[in-house]
């Protein structure tokens, strides 16, 4: 079944892409072309204040493997990271994101550098927000015009809390950026033709030392974190931490 005409709401006022708040986005579907809505995956998506994203998209899971760690690299649509910009709304046009890439499973890092996904942002009066563009259709491989829906989560006290981590190596074929935005850490990897990525959640549970419990949701490929990570400590802008792929800088990091 098609969506009614949505009622849009074109000022800058609504914008709900705030230039300086993080944010936690799922899609609720996505529409190519004149084709129904339809929602084939579990999708997140985590934006820094400075918008650094991490989007991972994996096959929503049946009622038998709902409990289970996702793993299988078949299950992966799509994952990528990098920054966007916006341009607000006016009383004459919606507002319009811009998504650059730099890490993507689809592609090479060299080839990441030249895709662009571009939509305007239409925000609907019960917080929905419609993306409306143009971009590559994962499964056919060709360009098409898509609609996709989001849904921002309300944001809570410790949501306010996050950090933005890159390793890059050139020579090997290393790029990497991970995102933590209160209670979801978001990460993507290639190293030269191997992709990964991870997606942790935390619980209100504790370890044995008192810090916060990380759940994996996500894990496919070898992506392997510094422990630093999840400690109850805040990690600085500035601040360097080794790893299996090479050293981790922050480049962001707010609350």
């Amino acid at each position: 079944m098609h969506p009614q005409t949505p009622t849009t709401v074109l000022f800058s006022d609504f914008f709900h892409f705030s230039l300086d708040q993080p944010s936690i986005s799922l899609r609720k579907y996505i529409k190519w072309g004149d084709n129904p809505p339809s929602e084939p995956t579990s999708t997140l998506v985590l934006t820094s204040p400075l918008k650094n994203f991490v989007d991972i998209r994996v096959s929503r899971p049946t009622s038998c493997t709902s409990a289970r760690i996702v793993t299988s690299l078949s299950s992966l649509e799509w994952a990528f990271g990098g920054t966007s910009s916006n341009t607000p709304a006016t009383n004459l046009a919606p507002a319009h994101t811009v998504w650059k890439h730099w890490v993507d499973s689809q592609c090479s890092n060299l080839d990441a550098d030249q895709v662009r996904d571009e939509g305007d942002m239409i925000v609907q009066e019960n917080g929905e927000v419609l993306e409306v563009g143009r971009m590559v259709n994962p499964a056919t491989g060709k360009e098409e015009s898509y609609e996709e829906c989001w849904i921002d989560v309300d944001l809570q006290a410790e949501d306010n809390v996050g950090w933005v981590i890159r390793v890059q190596n050139e020579v090997e074929g290393v790029r990497g950026v991970v995102i933590r935005v209160g209670a979801w850490i978001q990460g993507v990897l290639r190293r030269d033709g191997e992709f990964a990525l991870r997606m942790w959640k935390h619980d209100a549970s504790k370890n044995e030392g008192g810090s916060k419990r990380w759940n994996v949701l996500v894990r496919i490929g070898d992506l392997e974190v510094p422990e630093r990570l999840f400690e109850d400590v805040k990690v600085e802008v500035g601040e360097t931490i080794g790893g299996k792929d090479g050293i981790w800088d922050c480049v962001e990091s707010w609350g």
